[in-house]
């Protein structure tokens, strides 16, 4: 399953059902860039403004990898 949202107001996500039961799960996510006001989203993370492309991949167990994702057409 795939969900993604901006970051303007997903730490509202936290009390919909589906993202409460994907959290309980420790399903893996990736935060792209998004500002700090919106407190933890994924673990213990927090968004930050970054280049396009890169985020943190968070992980159940591990700790998170900034990783670089790519477009291709």
């Amino acid at each position: 399953m795939i969900i993604a949202r901006a970051s303007g107001g997903a730490a509202r996500s936290a009390f919909e059902p589906v993202m409460q039961r994907l959290r309980e799960l420790g399903s893996p996510g990736l935060l792209l860039s998004g500002t700090r006001d919106e407190g933890h989203l994924l673990g213990n993370i927090s968004g930050q403004p970054m280049r396009p492309g890169r985020g943190n991949l968070v992980v159940r167990g591990r700790p998170p990898r900034l990783i670089q994702t790519a477009l291709l057409t």
